[in-house]
């Protein structure tokens, strides 16, 4: 099906795309010099940040139409996504407290920087392994599960997604306002 596969075409590359972001979260941690305040501290912050506002602004929104049209298909689908949902959950968690405790770092504190890196490291591990998941055990599901119809809807919500993240980023176009999301 031609409206699945270009689905999954721009759901993938978001997924690399978000992969290197974590990657780029992870070098950052190999250099010591985040622990004090300074331009690493504000880098790793920075690359925080990216993957906060990409995941949620431009691919959280991608998978409302997919997600809301497998659930309730099959009990087994149901577990993953609640799975995924779940896992989601302790990822931001753990970015929470961590991003906390960099503030405090930048503010001149002295948490323990073990602590931040060992969340920020569990973080991104728990993040690609949802990814990978939802490359393999979703896209699977929803090749089984969804009809034509239902992906001409989730591609439609997608191609309207992206071309929202166009307008947005447009020079001169709204300017000073983050997009919705």
């Amino acid at each position: 099906m031609l409206a699945s596969g270009s689905a999954w075409r721009v759901l993938e590359a978001e997924h690399a795309r978000l992969r290197h972001l974590l990657d780029a979260i992870v070098r950052s941690l190999d250099d010591d010099a985040w622990q004090d305040p300074g331009p690493q501290l504000d880098l790793l912050r920075a690359r925080i940040q990216e993957f906060q506002d990409f995941e949620v602004q431009t691919h959280r929104p991608k998978g409302v139409v997919l997600l809301s049209s497998l659930r309730g298909r099959l009990a087994e689908a149901d577990r993953l996504l609640d799975d995924i949902e779940e896992e989601g959950q302790k990822c931001e968690d753990l970015q929470a407290q961590a991003v906390t405790m960099l503030e405090s770092v930048g503010n001149g504190a002295d948490p323990d920087r073990a602590v931040i890196a060992s969340l920020l490291r569990q973080h991104c591990e728990r993040m690609i392994r949802q990814l990978d998941l939802e490359d393999t055990a979703l896209k699977a599901y929803t090749a089984q599960l969804l009809t034509p119809q239902e992906w001409s809807r989730v591609a439609s919500s997608i191609s309207q997604e992206v071309q929202r993240a166009r307008r947005a980023s447009s020079p001169g176009k709204n300017q000073g306002r983050r997009p919705e999301g």
